[in-house]
């Protein structure tokens, strides 16, 4: 069973090896190289994400899919083998616990969410299992996660494992095996329509992996890409993340991921609060691009206020200047401020900088 795979080397360690010349943010890749053409790579190349310190929950049981069906937003019952459904932990409040991908294998389940170090997602599901016929295991340091996002991405899937690729579609798994690797590949489809190829890999093979895509690359632009650029590329296409803007301050509705919450399937953990705000149209807040014409330094914390100093909001993400035309963000924004003609700064350190919304909320 591939589960059973344990990781020999750190994928950390070769990124430092590989890019001595990289900015960390404690244990966070800032950039590889120059943050600016990784930006470029997710735009027209493609951008090489890293998630080397993915959620990953092994689950098994024959009472998976109902479990799961019961306490996750959406309906994942009828899940069949090799297919996968994102599918919403939230909480009582119908915030978030985390966003995930659930993947259905022959014998088991794989459930993927954000960070491991924080364990709430597998703390979460934990505490929810009483009687039923299910095990759980952390295997999160068995694997790595690596995201192809960017225009030449299919075009290098193809070169990489054929035209297969072609037959993946937002429900399917396949797995690869290619050049010595074996590979379980899926696609989500982001805000803006954005396509991100996702490949699993076995953690031990992950650096050898990279390698290999760097020596086949031809004349592809192939970058890794840091948090500076990804940020970027999120700003610009208006794409949540953990735990930026899915956290427990939010909900589903408020960050555009409502379409991975299932209307019609019945009760699960949240479903009351989410169902109510889309029935009485009682979502109070959205998220938006902001645009600042200073540049400040995003690692501060900003709140965003109206002119007559009302805190209306709270900036999320702020991308590092250079990268985009000015300095632009993405902000939790209260709904009922959003008027034509009103004036908004955000503060930091008792400073002020004027900005502007470069999104609206859609209208129900």
């Amino acid at each position: 069973m591939f589960l059973e795979n344990q990781p020999v080397s750190s994928i950390t360690d070769y990124l430092n090896k590989k890019f001595p010349d990289n900015v960390k943010n404690d244990s966070t890749f800032r950039s590889f190289t120059s943050a600016k053409e990784e930006f470029d790579s997710l735009r027209n190349g493609i951008g090489l994400r890293i998630h080397s310190e993915p959620m990953l929950i092994q689950l098994s049981g024959k009472d998976v899919l109902d479990f799961l069906h019961r306490v996750s937003s959406n309906a994942v019952k009828d899940l069949k083998v090799f297919e996968k459904k994102n599918t919403l932990f939230l909480n009582e409040k119908g915030r978030f616990i985390d966003r995930t991908t659930l993947i259905s294998f022959e014998n088991d389940f794989l459930l993927i969410g954000n960070s491991k170090n924080s364990k709430q997602l597998y703390s979460w599901i934990d505490k929810f299992i009483i009687a039923e016929d299910i095990k759980i295991k952390d295997v999160s340091d068995n694997f790595v996660v690596v995201d192809f996002i960017g225009r030449q991405s299919e075009s290098f899937l193809t070169l990489l494992i054929g035209k297969e690729i072609n037959t993946l579609d937002f429900t399917s798994v396949r797995r690869f095996d290619v050049d010595g690797f074996t590979l379980y590949i899926f696609v989500n489809q982001e805000a803006n329509g954005i396509k991100i190829y996702k490949a699993l890999v076995v953690a031990e093979k992950s650096a050898d992996f990279i390698e290999h895509l760097f020596s086949i690359k031809s004349v592809f632009d192939l970058n890794v890409v840091g948090d500076d650029a990804f940020d970027a590329f999120r700003i610009e296409n208006r794409i949540p993340v953990y735990p930026n803007e899915i956290n427990d301050e939010t909900n589903p509705h408020e960050v555009d991921l409502i379409h991975e919450v299932c209307f019609t399937k019945g009760c699960y953990i949240g479903q009351e609060v989410i169902a109510r705000l889309d029935t009485y149209d009682k979502v109070q807040k959205r998220l938006l691009q902001i645009g600042l014409n200073n540049e400040v330094n995003p690692t501060d914390s900003f709140v965003i206020l109206d002119s007559l100093n009302n805190e209306v909001g709270k900036v999320t993400t702020l991308s590092k200047a250079g990268i985009l035309p000015g300095q632009k963000g993405l902000a939790i924004i209260r709904k009922k401020t959003l008027e034509d003609g009103k004036h908004y700064t955000i503060e930091s350190n008792k400073k002020k900088f004027a900005l502007q919304f470069y999104s609206l909320p859609e209208s129900k």
